[in-house]
Parts: structure tokens; C-alpha cells; sequence
């Protein structure tokens, strides 16, 4: 009995700790292509830049965070599809990796797929720099798009760890943990001739306007006529 009474009152002086909360982080990249009208011609170059803060902006608080080579790696995958049917949606219209040339002067585009290709940021002195020509050899509609490379890790790959990001307790004394969820990109800051997408492709985001997918289609995804 007296070994019962004694656990009794360990246990009534263990108190639980508070169950944290997680908190999804969505940063927002911006990327530049230039020139940005919706025409150009067999062997133009379209230009795609980068030149932004390593203090990115988080989609849902608007809070900037320091995203750095040693605590989160950027990971971006440049799509190249072909719209020649407006009644399919981007993923079911061709790929175009080898319509176009690539000349890589500030990092790189990599790994070079059918549809997708890697993209490599040079890091330097707090800032993500990028400057790749794309140079189209065929005729046709085509849209350049971005994908967060985190996308395509395997199923036993939690991802980044947010965890030197520090957001303080909930009301209830429990740690608030930042969870990554994904990469928005931004394309000339949302000018990406998107009524040209919508004329020769199924605009998912119309139909199911949610916050990923008015970003993939809208911002992250910029349309142009090669002639």
C-alpha cells in the first residue's frame, strides 16, 4: 500500500508537456523573364534572372525568414512544356526541354529532362543570383514553369528542418515548431501573360482556385508565342 501511495504521488507531480504546434511555412521566391511580352522568335533569348534576399518572405504571415546554404537548401526545378491542346491541363501537354537552348552565365540549369530540369542558384554575399538564357529553335505556344524541388524527394525524406526558426510558445506553454510545407514562385511579379495560358490550356486554378494552384499556373508559369 505504501509503494501504491508513493507512485501515486510521483505521477501527480509529473505534469505533461504541452503538445507543440506546427506551423507550415510557405517562402515565396521571386524570378524575372525578360523580355517579358508574349511574342518572340526563333532564336531570341529569353533571359531568366534571379537576384533576391536571403531573407525570404513567408506566404501566410508575410514575415520575412534568413533561408541560407547552411540552414535550408533552395531546391528548383524549370518546366518547358508545349500547349497544343486547349481542352488538357499543363501536366498532359508535351514537353520542350529540346525545343530550347540553354546558356548558362550566373549558375545553371542542370540535369536536363524531357519536361524538367534542375536549377542551381550561385549564393553570394546574402543574396540568390541566377542569369540563364533559354533560346527557342521551334515554332509554337510555349510556358516556361517552376516546381519546388522538395517535390520530388523520396517518401522517406522528411525534408528541410525549420527548427533553428524560432516562433516562441502557444498559449498553453507548447513549442511553436515552423514546418516546411513549400516553395511559391513568382514570376515578374505575377505578369506571366497568363490569358495566353488559359487560351491553348485548361486552367486548373479557375476551376479550383486555391492558393497552390493560382500560384502554379498564375505566377509560377509564364506563356509566349515563339514564331
Amino acid at each position: 500500500m505504501r509503494y501504491l501511495f508513493l507512485c501515486l504521488l510521483l505521477l501527480a507531480g509529473c505534469k505533461r508537456e504541452p503538445a507543440p504546434e506546427f506551423v507550415d511555412f510557405i517562402f515565396q521566391v521571386p524570378l524575372t523573364l525578360a523580355p517579358a511580352r508574349d511574342t518572340v522568335a526563333v532564336g531570341d533569348t529569353l533571359w531568366l534572372t534571379a537576384d533576391f534576399s536571403d531573407q525570404l518572405q513567408e506566404f501566410y504571415s508575410g514575415q520575412k525568414y534568413q533561408v541560407t546554404p547552411g540552414n535550408f537548401e533552395l531546391r528548383a526545378l524549370l518546366g518547358l512544356f508545349k500547349l497544343t491542346n486547349p481542352s488538357k491541363d499543363i501536366g498532359s501537354q508535351p514537353a520542350a526541354t529540346e525545343s530550347f537552348t540553354f546558356v548558362n552565365q550566373i549558375g545553371s540549369v542542370t540535369r536536363r529532362g524531357a519536361t524538367f530540369s534542375g536549377v542551381q542558384y550561385v549564393y553570394k554575399q546574402g543574396s540568390y543570383q541566377l542569369h540563364v538564357g533559354l533560346i527557342p529553335r521551334a515554332r509554337g505556344v510555349f510556358c516556361i514553369n517552376f516546381l519546388d524541388g522538395w517535390l520530388s524527394r523520396d517518401r522517406d525524406d522528411p525534408g528541410p528542418d525549420l527548427s533553428y526558426i524560432e516562433l516562441g510558445q502557444t498559449a498553453e506553454g507548447g513549442k511553436r515548431r515552423a514546418s516546411f510545407r513549400i516553395i511559391f514562385y513568382r514570376i515578374n511579379d505575377g505578369q506571366t501573360n497568363f490569358n495566353l495560358f488559359r487560351q491553348h490550356c485548361q486552367a486548373a486554378s479557375l476551376v479550383y482556385p486555391e492558393p497552390d494552384n493560382i500560384n502554379y499556373e498564375q505566377k509560377a508559369t509564364f506563356t509566349f508565342v515563339v514564331k
